[in-house]
């Protein structure tokens, strides 16, 4: 029996509730908020539909993950009173059930994008359109999903070279800012240096309290809320009652705040998790790169061993990195193996080359050629179309026929002919040409 999931979304459904609830006991049950906030414009009185401070403050009071249960309950009916919805069953039932789709009461859950199920699969549907075809027989879908994947595993090469060549530009000369720096992917560390420089200018100390291996603090932000900072100098752990770490998985401005006062240098190991890294993102996206397929050629034994060898180096270079007398030694070691196989490896001789060929195609060259390419045709001035071809005496009659008639100027007479092919004045050349004739015999 395979491990039951730790959080199932689902659509208000009372029958997937009931079977959650019996079946898979220790999994938690959360509803969509896009199937909710879906059905709001139904539910609501027309009056409300174009309340914009009413969706404005409905919105904050649902979607917020800063809220506490008790807070959320005085918000919620502060909002149901303030615009009359104390009558309305399908507001009372969502209260009844607020333990299924608030974020306030899965603060103690890392949520990421579970909150809603219809943005997921459209964002994979979305993706998968782009190589898969509705009429693909499964051969076609098989090669298909594979350059799908392929495709991520190449974007998710791409972003890991460039989070390892990339240099951040530091907002502040904090030391924990540049750990983490060298430790978070680029767009993650935006938003870690979001939150530091604001820990850093927005957050004050209202209150203190220690105890022998406890520190306490209360912060005031930017948001006018205050916060309990909970320090365990024992164990090095930091704890902050917004949650944000437990929630998303990255410390939150409070945390930084206290970082600075305290004079940290490095982020702690334990709040560095590999989700948001940069060569552990890779890793645990793609696995160990390698083919268990054989490879039937020497173009597909090339590509294996290259993807073995970039995931190789980036995660020797990960490793080494705190240590710079041993990623020194590890540079210079590549530096020295590849410069040793060049030496040994000389160019490719033509004899190489042909054999390299004939082992890709699977066949060995003859030695007399009896098929030879066609010789080269000349095509200008060729009757590629209809319109430059020879047309019979008939096909001109009938082409002539439905055209409209003009007047000739030289006859004067209704054809469809001009003064320049006029067949009269030819008529008169002709004869004036026979006549010198016959005078100059």
């Amino acid at each position: 029996m395979g491990i039951a999931p730790k959080m199932i979304v689902t659509d208000q459904d009372n029958g997937m509730k009931s079977a959650i609830e019996e079946v898979l006991v220790g999994t938690r049950h959360r509803w969509c908020m896009w199937h909710i906030m879906h059905k709001l414009s139904t539910k609501i009185p027309n009056r409300l539909l174009r309340d914009e401070a009413f969706k404005k403050e409905f919105s904050a009071c649902v979607w917020s993950d800063l809220l506490e249960p008790d807070q959320f309950e005085m918000e919620w009916k502060r909002v149901v009173e303030s615009h009359g919805l104390e009558g309305f069953d399908w507001f009372n039932s969502l209260y009844e059930h607020r333990h299924f789709w608030i974020p306030a009461y899965f603060r103690d859950f890392p949520l990421g994008s579970m909150i809603r199920t219809t943005s997921i699969s459209e964002s994979e549907n979305s993706f998968y359109k782009r190589f898969l075809k509705p009429r693909a027989n499964i051969a076609e879908f098989y090669m298909n999903f594979n350059h799908a994947v392929e495709f991520q595993r190449n974007s998710m090469t791409a972003l890991d070279y460039h989070d390892a060549t990339t240099l951040p530009i530091l907002a502040t000369t904090l030391p924990f800012k540049k750990h983490a720096s060298t430790l978070y992917t680029d767009k993650m560390f935006r938003k870690i240096q979001e939150e530091i420089v604001e820990g850093n200018d927005r957050c004050r100390v209202l209150g203190f309290s220690s105890t022998e291996f406890v520190d306490t603090y209360k912060l005031g932000d930017s948001n006018r809320k205050s916060y309990l900072v909970t320090h365990d100098r024992s164990v090095e752990t930091y704890y902050c009652d917004c949650k944000l770490f437990g929630r998303h998985g990255y410390l939150c401005r409070h945390i930084f705040f206290i970082f600075r006062n305290n004079e940290l240098n490095k982020i702690p190991e334990k709040y560095c998790q590999s989700r948001w890294m940069k060569t552990p993102l890779a890793k645990s996206v793609h696995g160990d790169i390698h083919d268990d397929i054989p490879t039937m050629s020497v173009a597909d034994d090339k590509q294996a061993v290259s993807k073995q060898g970039i995931s190789m180096f980036y995660g020797f270079l990960r490793r080494f990195e705190e240590d710079i007398d041993v990623l020194r030694a590890f540079v210079g070691g590549v530096e020295e193996l590849g410069k040793s196989l060049q030496a040994g490896n000389p160019s490719t001789s033509a004899t190489e080359k042909r054999r390299m060929i004939e082992e890709f195609y699977g066949m060995v060259r003859p030695e007399v050629v009896e098929v030879h390419p066609p010789d080269v045709v000349k095509t200008k001035g060729h009757a590629s179309s209809s319109k430059s071809r020879l047309i019979s005496k008939r096909e001109k009659a009938l082409k002539d026929a439905s055209r409209p008639q003009r007047r000739c100027k030289a006859c004067d007479e209704m054809g469809h002919h001009d003064s320049r092919n006029c067949p009269m004045l030819k008529e008169m050349e002709m004869e004036k040409d026979l006549g010198k004739g016959k005078r100059r015999l």
